[in-house]
């Protein structure tokens, strides 16, 4: 089973819209893709929900509680600084290390600027999608 962590954008895409990025939470949800996450991650998905998207605090309890009980959670022993554009996309790879996953699937830019990190790939979802496919 292929191993990936979700960025946060890519959860985000999921739940509003209907594309491919909500495609791969229901393989997630369908134990076909298995998702780590992260505290960081999962606090980052909680206030862009709050606050940006003005999802109520019910609403988001329920998502993070899906994602929970559908991903691994993993607690990240080392910092990095990988991104340097953005250092809280950092959290995103280290979870990913944290995991030992396959995959990074991410919409952000400044990690998909960095193709790959110790053998872990980081793909958007549309080519995590057309990958799977295969």
């Amino acid at each position: 089973m292929i191993k990936v962590v979700l960025d946060t954008n890519v959860f985000i895409s999921a739940l509003f819209w209907k594309g491919v990025p909500h495609q791969i939470f229901k393989e997630v949800l369908q134990g076909t893709v298995l998702n780590f996450t992260s505290p960081q991650i999962l606090q980052e998905l909680r206030e862009k929900l709050l606050e940006k998207f003005d999802v109520s605090l019910e609403k988001v309890k329920e998502f993070l509680e899906i994602i929970v009980f559908n991903s691994q959670v993993v607690y990240p022993k080392n910092e990095l600084n990988i991104v340097k554009k953005d250092h809280t996309d950092n959290k995103i790879i280290e979870c990913a290390v944290e995991a030992n996953a396959s995959l990074v699937v991410s919409g952000d830019k400044h990690l998909l600027e960095i193709k790959e990190y110790k053998g872990i790939k980081i793909v958007s979802p549309k080519q995590f999608y057309e990958n799977s496919a295969d």
